[in-house]
């Protein structure tokens, strides 16, 4: 149970540099009274700014600072929560957001947002919402519970319940399902992709496959070529040892010696030398008729004998000097040709030597290729490489679709829980038990401020009121007054259902100006009835215009101007 204790405010609204400080649980029956403006209301807006950071009012933030000081607008507040101790200071001029527990200051590390969500949350269990149901009844910017739709009525109730952490729950739920779907959606997203990795992989495979066996093919037709040309090459080789055998048998046919030339051109000399001694001689006796040494007369005769005699032998040696040019010719021409069918035959060897290297290299290029096809039909590297790619990417997709199948069941599971946590699940299973109760309370509510009406509320929370004639009414067919009632009665229900719960149950009750407005005599005089009666542990505030209520409670807080500021002064009642 949240007991307030003290709430006190300085430079609020039309409050001066003093604080105002007000006893919040010293008497059970409180009338706050004044004249309009005179800041009876201001404890409202004190008490919601100190909790929840906003007026009850419509007052803009900035407006709740004095408008004369313009600074140090501060609010403090303390209460008790079983055996801690709080203590609330917030203020405006400067910013102030203070939450003390047992004399020791909460860690302020937070934002201002987060650490409001904690002081809601952790501490009070309840939000602006719930606490104006609950504790304040007012007639100004107070909205009764059956004038707000029926999402805000169902949430006030579950805040009432403590089943709001159904709705947070839900919530989660619904986080987590947003993020299963996402998480099924990149898993499928993922599977996909897989499947065409694989697809690539496979085709990619088929490709290198096929590679491989072109390659084969390849390397097959080169061999074949290879072959071809060492067979062309030992052809090539056949006919140059023909050729080398036809030369061979006619280099036989032109042999000759050396010496036998060198002789012949020996005799070639011997005879061109004779040749010139008869020419020489032959032409001395043809022109000379006296011997030039000894200046004798040759005779005729002797000429005649000399010139015959030279003559002839000049013809014999010019028949031999033709014999031997003749057979030194051939002997040159044998020489000549037999040199041409030498080089020939070199030139043939040379060829055969330089085919048969050329086998040779084919014959070891055959080899290399046989070596290669043999690798790349026993083993393939890249073959084996890509396998375990493509294993790797199987793999892969085995442990997405298992993931995949997890993430479904747990779908599956928040799919069931999601039906569990829907309005119309659990929480409309509890609020179903405390519906008759609830209705019991708001009926006798009613009847003790003498209104006899048979006021019904379904799961729904909506309204079905019927008249001691079976007539059936809504809540906007009944009168003002009518419906005042109708909404003190369900704020008392709510506070008996919270304290049952013990979720919000707290001592305050504030009503404001409900003394004022369409209440007739007979009701206000019910309502103060029901609000002496309440227990020990309730204190009541009543802010009102009517002076006629002064000394029917306990204590009484009158609120005036002086000097254009908020002043307070409390008087004590017996009251019978």
């Amino acid at each position: 149970m949240i007991v307030f204790k003290k709430i006190k405010w300085k430079n609020f609204l039309s409050t001066g540099n003093t604080f105002t400080e007000l006893n919040l649980n010293d008497t059970k029956t409180n009338l706050i009274i004044g004249q309009n403006g005179a800041g009876k209301s201001t404890i409202l807006d004190a008490l919601t700014f100190s909790l929840f950071g906003k007026p009850f009012r419509k007052i803009n933030k900035p407006m709740l600072v004095n408008s004369v000081n313009e600074k140090d607008c501060l609010t403090e507040l303390e209460f008790c929560i079983g055996k801690n101790n709080f203590f609330i200071r917030r203020g405006i001029k400067p910013n102030i957001f203070e939450v003390w527990q047992n004399g020791v200051m909460l860690d302020q590390s937070s934002s201002a947002v987060d650490y409001q969500k904690q002081l809601e949350q952790n501490i009070l269990k309840m939000n602006y919402k719930s606490f104006t149901q609950i504790v304040v009844l007012g007639s100004s910017t107070f909205v009764p519970f059956m004038r707000l739709p029926l999402a805000q009525r169902r949430e006030i109730i579950e805040d009432i319940l403590d089943i709001q952490v159904f709705s947070v729950m839900n919530q989660r739920l619904k986080d987590k399902l947003k993020d299963n779907t996402e998480e099924l959606k990149d898993f499928e997203y993922k599977i996909n992709i897989l499947d065409e990795k694989i697809n690539l992989q496979k085709s990619y495979m088929l490709e290198l496959e096929k590679k491989n066996t072109e390659e084969i093919d390849r390397k097959h037709q080169k061999i074949q070529s290879l072959l071809e040309e060492e067979n062309e090459n030992h052809h090539a080789i056949e006919e140059f040892n023909r050729q080398i055998s036809e030369h061979t048998e006619n280099l036989q046919t032109v042999s000759t010696s050396s010496e036998k030339l060198k002789k012949l051109n020996k005799y070639l000399m011997k005879i061109q030398l004779k040749v010139r001694t008869c020419q020489h001689e032959y032409k001395f006796f043809n022109e000379n008729h006296v011997c030039p040494t000894c200046t004798q007369d040759l005779s005729e005769d002797f000429r005649k004998e000399k010139l015959d005699t030279s003559g002839s032998e000049l013809e014999n040696l010019q028949t031999g000097l033709q014999d031997i040019l003749s057979a030194i010719s051939q002997e040159e021409q044998r020489e000549k040709k037999f040199c041409e069918i030498s080089s020939n035959i070199t030139n043939l060897n040379s060829k055969i030597t330089q085919l048969n290297f050329q086998v040779s290299s084919i014959r070891k290029n055959i080899s290399d290729v046989e070596n290669e096809i043999k690798n790349l039909e026993e083993s393939n590297p890249d073959k084996k490489a890509e396998y375990n790619k493509l294993q790797i990417l199987v793999n892969d997709k085995k442990a997405v679709k298992h993931n995949l199948s997890d993430l479904k069941k747990d779908r599956d599971v928040l799919l069931v829980a999601s039906q569990l946590l829907k309005d119309n699940g659990i929480k409309t299973r509890i609020i179903k038990k405390y519906l008759p109760l609830m209705n019991k309370l708001i009926n006798q509510y009613l009847q003790n401020m003498d209104f006899y009406v048979n006021f019904t509320l379904d799961e729904n929370f909506e309204e079905t009121i019927k008249s001691r004639y079976r007539d059936i009414f809504t809540y906007e067919s009944f009168s003002e007054g009518e419906k005042a009632r109708i909404d003190i009665a369900l704020l008392l229900t709510w506070r008996a259902i919270a304290k049952l719960k013990n979720s919000v149950d707290t001592n305050l009750l504030i009503l404001d100006e409900i003394f004022d407005g369409s209440l007739d005599q007979t009701g206000t005089g019910e309502l103060g009835w029901i609000l002496r009666n309440f227990d020990e542990k309730t204190n009541v505030f009543v802010i009102s215009h009517k002076e006629s209520l002064e000394g029917k409670f306990d204590k009484t807080i009158r609120f005036s101007k002086v000097k254009n500021y908020s002043a307070c002064e409390e008087t004590v009642s017996e009251v019978d």
